[in-house]
């Protein structure tokens, strides 16, 4: 790469990422801190396997997968990209993909006024004074979006449409930036000593990662925050109130609303201040989209890729059965599992009991992940199915599917308790003969269920461990097991290497660059960051707290304290535990807020009626069922308290739009001072936009001759790999 076209771009926003000299940070001993040597500084890295799966084995020919890898180069030395190409073992390359800054600056002005047009800008973009050199604020976020989105956004977007699998691109397996370990070592470090994360540290997120990702962080530390109201409640709940106190269930109640509504506001505080404000208007077209026809756009009068809407809204209904059925399954099998632990720790006092209790245990940690992977896989297949023209519908889409199956995996027990076993056990136990034929089969010892008594207990042992076991459990697995792992993969490697004697760089790396391409070959390995699924584990807890927090009053305790882990475990799994997320531009959580206002509207159902059902009986252990409000009681304060709630979701709406915001004010008057410009003034005219777009690279001949040069070099890279992966297969 050209050495001018390699500058690292850095924001000054971000702070001074030094490492001490003399004594290393901590989280340094964590990072692989080889940084690339000049030649391979790159914005984003694309992964060309020969192995892909995608393709099948009869066309993995040498003629086929040259001719795709002299396309993809191509593509990118047209483009105006610099490249380089490293082995990454046998049949696989890494094309360090490097952006000249006029190539930004032209894609950053285009993306300026795509956004001044759609009024998320409030002034006017101004032509750059050079297009060979970026601003000092010029963030590194915006630098990774601008040529990711150059990469792969659809033509119609005004990218090349390099789609990981898709069409002409099979064999390209990913495309991943590279982490700066710098920032990461800091950013681990800094976070260690803070007890709270203020704006200016969200801003060093938002320009390193981009908006989506520091938006995250700014809902997961505003809720965090927000918790220590019903935590403090809480508290005084559990000391001073008796069991399903109805004014611990109203202040819960209360303060979901006010959490939402309060939280709407503060994410349209960081649009505007982040500059996004709008930007979910912009849609970004699919490039795996396939219209049946062309059409005639009735707003551009462009002609347009076409599917019928009417087709998608079929396919669309179809997913309904599906998830019904997908619902029907787990609930049966949750069902069943609930009614063998009745049994087994409840009714039966036979032989191997103590090993038996663990029964239901193992089958749920078996059958439930085992059925949510194969329900991801018919999810995602759907929604692939039903061609949608947007990412943006797209992800609604799938994040629709996956809370429904969310939904009925952590609170389907929850539920079965409440309003199954605890209300109607008395009758459901004496009738559990067949279970105990079938013990008295396989064990030789008939149970019986006279001297059964409902546990009074379970519902909140079942709500303890949901809010406080499990979210340990759950924070261990996703932040420290995957780096355990990592390591006993990377000490097994070795000791095979050590017995075997079989060293795995044939390639022999050159030697300033073999310590960063071993970091590349790790991260490159490294799981996609999902940002949804972060928040679906956040949303998961709200539930929890909407849904049953007067079961418990110190539920929120824990999760305020599980938060507070959670905010900086992110970080690390972020740093080390997956690739670096690609920045995205977001103003809203999207479709993960309507899923929060509905678990507060179911709550204000389950937390009456759970009141009303077990307030008086709450204290009596030994009586033979719990429940003797009347149905018609319940029924009202059901009724009562779904009324309540929208009653006072409405004033609470309306308390906060009388509350002006300072930003918003600032950014409407803002927007009202531009309008007054652009009256006096338009954008100039002497310069076209597209004369920009050529102006980025002078082609001469020398430099045709010096790009044929590279892909040839590239080329006789990949045959090597390829030779040496056919000679591996051979001899295994």
């Amino acid at each position: 790469m050209d050495s001018d076209k390699s500058a690292v771009v850095t924001s000054s926003a971000d702070p001074p990422l030094k490492l001490s000299v003399g004594k290393p940070p901590k989280a340094a001993r964590l990072i692989n801190n080889a940084l690339p040597p000049a030649d391979l500084e790159c914005d984003l890295v694309i992964l060309f396997d020969t192995e892909s799966g995608y393709v099948p084995k009869e066309k993995k020919t040498a003629e086929v997968i040259e001719d795709s890898f002299k396309l993809l180069l191509a593509e990118l030395v047209n483009a105006g990209f610099c490249f380089k190409v490293r082995v990454n073992k046998p049949g696989s390359v890494f094309i360090f993909v490097k952006a000249s800054d006029a190539v930004v600056s032209f894609a950053s002005y285009r993306s300026q006024i795509k956004d001044w047009l759609f009024g998320i800008r409030t002034s006017a973009p101004v032509v750059p004074a050079s297009h060979h050199k970026l601003d000092d604020d010029f963030s590194t976020a915006e630098r990774l979006r601008l040529v990711h989105d150059r990469l792969t956004n659809s033509q119609k977007d005004h990218g090349l449409g390099i789609t990981p699998g898709q069409s002409d691109w099979v064999f390209v397996k990913s495309i991943f930036a590279l982490h700066d370990p710098q920032f990461n070592v800091a950013w681990i470090e800094r976070w260690s000593t803070k007890w709270a994360l203020d704006d200016a540290e969200l801003d060093i997120i938002k320009n390193t990662f981009g908006e989506k990702i520091a938006l995250y962080f700014a809902f997961l530390q505003y809720y965090f925050s927000r918790l220590l109201f019903p935590t403090v409640m809480g508290l005084l709940a559990f000391f001073f109130l008796p069991p399903y106190s109805p004014i611990f269930a109203i202040i819960c109640s209360l303060w979901c609303s006010v959490f939402i509504e309060s939280w709407k506001r503060r994410e349209v505080e960081l649009a505007v201040k982040w500059g996004v404000r709008g930007c979910s208007g912009l849609d970004t077209h699919r490039a795996t989209f396939r219209g049946e026809s062309e059409r005639e756009d009735p707003l551009t009068g462009a002609l347009v890729q076409y599917y019928p809407q009417w087709k998608r809204v079929v396919k669309q209904f179809t997913a309904i059965p599906t998830a019904l059925t997908a619902g029907l399954v787990l609930i049966a099998v949750q069902a069943v599992v609930f009614v063998i632990e009745i049994f087994l720790s409840e009714i039966y006092d036979g032989p191997l009991k103590q090993y038996l209790v663990f029964l239901p245990t193992a089958l749920l940690a078996t059958l439930v992940p085992t059925f949510t992977a194969f329900y991801n896989i018919i999810a995602t297949r759907m929604t692939d199915w039903e061609n949608h023209v947007t990412e943006r519908t797209y992800d609604t889409a799938m994040t629709q599917k996956m809370f429904v199956l969310n939904f009925l995996t952590s609170y389907m027990g929850l539920f079965l308790s409440s309003y199954v076993y605890l209300p109607f056990g008395h009758l459901i136990a004496p009738n559990m003969d067949f279970i105990s034929a079938t013990m008295q089969r396989f064990i030789g010892e008939k149970a019986s269920a006279k001297h059964f008594t409902i546990n009074t207990h379970r519902l909140r042992q079942q709500y303890i461990y949901f809010t406080a076991t499990a979210q340990l459990i759950n924070f261990f697995v996703e932040t420290l097991l995957p780096y355990i792992q990592r390591r006993a993969v990377k000490e097994a490697k070795k000791l095979q290497e050590k017995v075997t004697g079989a060293y795995q760089d044939v390639y022999k790396d050159d030697e300033i660059e073999a310590p960063f391409l071993a970091r590349v070959r790790a991260e490159a390995d490294f799981p996609d960051y999902i940002v949804g699924d972060d928040y679906r584990e956040m949303v998961v807890q709200f539930g929890y707290l909407c849904l049953f927090a007067t079961v418990w009053p110190l539920a929120p305790l824990f999760s305020f304290i599980n938060n507070w882990f959670e905010l900086r475990g992110d970080a690390v799994k972020i740093c080390l535990d997956t690739k670096r997320p690609i920045p995205g531009k977001a103003e809203t959580i999207g479709p993960w807020l309507h899923n929060l206002v509905f678990l507060t509207w179911l709550g204000s159902l389950t937390t009456s009626s759970l009141v009303s059902m077990y307030r008086v009986s709450a204290t009596e252990s030994d009586c033979s069922y719990l429940v003797a409000t009347r149905p018609w009681v319940l029924l009202a304060a059901v009724l009562l308290s779904e009324h309540a709630y929208f009653v006072a979701r409405y004033l609470i709406r309306l308390i906060y739009d009388a509350l002006d915001s300072s930003v918003v004010q600032k950014h409407q008057r803002q927007k009202y001072l531009n309008r007054q410009q652009t009256l006096k003034r338009s954008l100039p005219d002497e310069e076209p936009i597209e004369a920009l777009e050529h102006e980025e690279i002078e082609v001469t001949e020398a430099k045709r001759d010096e790009w044929r040069a590279a892909i040839a070099e590239a080329v006789v890279t990949l045959q090597s790999s390829l030779v040496k992966n056919e000679a591996d297969k051979k001899e295994q």
